[in-house]
């Protein structure tokens, strides 16, 4: 990693630029790094977050010259990914450039990501005469890929975004680059309570929780507890407390995500079992309420019971519908064609089921709000079926329209 530009040291997200491309290195696999930082450049190791090296065990050398760095160097059978350590990196690029394989490149107009093949590395090193060769010369004759030729879409997220690689040269670009960085962390096909409700508080407290070493996964467990406490305090009458109790765990399930991937501290296993959790708890939370409007007799007829086992039921099917969905055509059908992106906005999930309850608590009229809920997922699933036999009969999920998807969280 070139780091011989002072701009490798600017603070981005609780870390400098220069760490920030260590840690995606990390995470493609990488296990030897060398750092070249010139002779005029201050390079503190202190200045790494204490976490570095407990998230990513990564040997790290820091060589001031053409001729250290040929020293440190070992016998590199798979080649070797040289990168710039004051330039921000989409993840894209690092997995194309893997998939692509050794004596490749990505390409912007200002920088470039190279992997190089050991046979093409020694080639440089004789041909250097102990000069420091940066990263665009040794770009030079490789196959090459630009940054706009990389997919736009990101399935996890939902997200339609083009891929990015920006070289700092100041800090007044640190401003640009934090909001892009957080949005590349936020889903593109959102409820309109998460884009419009709580984006920029979220980002707010992400923000301040990057500059700690507290690790993502605590506010994962924070938010599962959330909201698995709020299904007790639906089921004995506290709504209120519930709802406050819920809400705590929404908001922590968002952060705790956009502070992993921002800080490059990923767990799998958390994530899935914050997945497996999920499903179960907002099913109990219908539940609970009804267990408590009716008084624990669930199999009476009445509003309450009838509204609880409707909304349980559908919450079902609907989780069945938009599985076989996925599974058929290889896309989540909440941004499957525009329009189901845009009705994501209002769908009756998560979100819109606490809005709904909150603003019955409020009123007095938890009962009525109980009604609402199951009314919303009752539509919610009708126009998911109707859009799953559409789609189907329509030719399924086709690029030309996917493409036009604006999944954007407003920055």
């Amino acid at each position: 990693m070139d780091s011989s530009r002072p701009a490798s040291n600017l603070p981005l997200w609780g870390m400098s630029i220069a760490e920030r491309v260590l840690r995606q290195a990390s995470l493609c696999g990488i296990e030897y790094v060398v750092v070249y930082v010139g002779s005029d450049v201050e390079w503190e190791l202190h200045r790494w977050r204490p976490d570095l090296r407990d998230i990513h065990p990564l040997q790290i050398d820091v060589v001031q010259s053409a001729e250290q760095l040929a020293d440190v160097m070992p016998d590199l059978e798979g080649g070797l990914l040289v990168a710039d350590g004051d330039v921000v990196h989409d993840d894209r690029l690092w997995h194309h450039l893997l998939a692509a394989g050794p004596d490749h490149c990505v390409t912007a107009t200002e920088t470039t990501l190279v992997w190089l093949s050991a046979q093409h590395w020694h080639a440089v090193l004789e041909k250097s005469s102990a000069q420091f060769v940066g990263v665009r010369q040794l770009a030079q004759g490789l196959n090459s890929t630009t940054v706009e030729q990389l997919d736009t879409y990101v399935p996890e997220l939902r997200l339609t975004m083009p891929a990015f690689m920006i070289r700092l040269t100041e800090r007044s670009q640190l401003r640009h680059v934090d909001h892009l960085l957080y949005r590349r962390t936020f889903k593109g096909v959102i409820d309109a309570i998460a884009r419009y409700g709580y984006y920029h508080l979220v980002r707010l407290l992400t923000r301040c929780l990057s500059r700690t070493t507290l690790s993502p996964n605590l506010f994962t467990v924070l938010s599962i507890a959330g909201i698995w406490l709020a299904i007790p305090c639906f089921a004995t009458g506290h709504v209120a407390l519930g709802c406050v109790s819920a809400w705590a765990g929404v908001l922590l399930d968002s952060i705790d995500g956009k502070l992993a991937r921002l800080t490059l501290n990923l767990s799998d296993a958390m994530g899935t079992i914050e997945h497996l959790s999920a499903m179960p708890g907002l099913g109990l939370w219908f539940v609970a309420i009804g267990w408590h409007l009716t008084d624990g007799d669930l199999w009476t007829p009445s509003v309450a019971m009838l509204s609880c086992w409707t909304t349980v039921a559908c919450f079902l099917v609907d989780k069945v519908v938009s599985g076989e969905f996925r599974r058929r055509f290889g896309r989540e059908l909440f941004d499957a064609r525009p329009f189901d992106a845009f009705f994501h906005l209002f769908a009756v999930r998560r979100n819109m089921h606490l809005l709904v309850l909150t603003i019955g608590v409020a009123a007095g009229l938890v009962e009525s709000a109980f009604v609402a809920m199951a009314a919303g997922m009752v539509l919610t699933l009708a126009i998911h079926v109707l859009r799953f036999a559409w789609i189907g009969l329509t030719g399924g999920v086709r690029e030309d329209l996917t493409g036009g998807v604006r999944g954007r969280a407003e920055a």
